[in-house]
């Protein structure tokens, strides 16, 4: 299902696949995973956990939902464009050093600063980047199986609910140790 309208059975109508998935969980659920989406930075986290409540839909259509709903801080980004501004500013100050618009002595401590701060800022930039692979691949493990779990039990009504529950469980466990 794309993320266009939608009609339900009941003739509501949807706009995204998401709010429809929403719909058919119970209301304490469905206000949880909304709390939680709107203040996990991470896509891949947000979808991980509908997974876990059993989302049904794409990726895609979890992220056009999140970007629809909510305003996301795109922090890599941010950090990004930072180095390049950065990199441009030690680059015009050497040129100007060289032409001796800026005195030498005036223009190796700036430099140095600049210099200092950009090595911080690519420090940062790769502490950022190895977190979010190491969460997104742990929650991804853990997604996996836990897909895998509720696959393998789904037809035993009697181990269903505490597969669920023991899903949750690990889940939260997992993100709290995580964050």
């Amino acid at each position: 299902m794309t993320a266009s309208t939608t009609n339900s059975k009941t003739g509501k109508v949807y706009m995204t696949y998401v709010d429809q998935w929403l719909d058919t969980l119970p209301a304490s659920e469905s206000e949880e995973f909304k709390e939680f989406a709107e203040v996990t930075p991470s896509i891949i986290e947000i979808w991980v956990y509908a997974g876990i409540l059993n989302y049904p839909g794409t990726f895609n259509d979890m992220a056009r939902w999140v970007k629809m709903k909510f305003k996301k801080l795109n922090r890599r980004e941010i950090l990004n464009s930072e180095i390049a501004a950065l990199h441009s500013d030690i680059q015009d100050l050497r040129m100007a050093i060289t032409s001796g618009e800026i005195k030498g002595s005036d223009g190796a401590a700036r430099l140095a600063s600049l210099e200092k701060e950009l090595r911080s800022h690519i420090e940062t930039s790769d502490r950022m980047n190895r977190t979010t692979d190491k969460r997104g691949l742990i929650l991804a493990g853990a997604d996996r199986v836990m897909r895998e779990m509720t696959s393998i039990f789904k037809d035993d009504p009697h181990l269903a609910e505490p597969i669920d529950n023991a899903i949750n469980a690990v889940f939260a466990k997992i993100y709290s140790e995580l964050g």
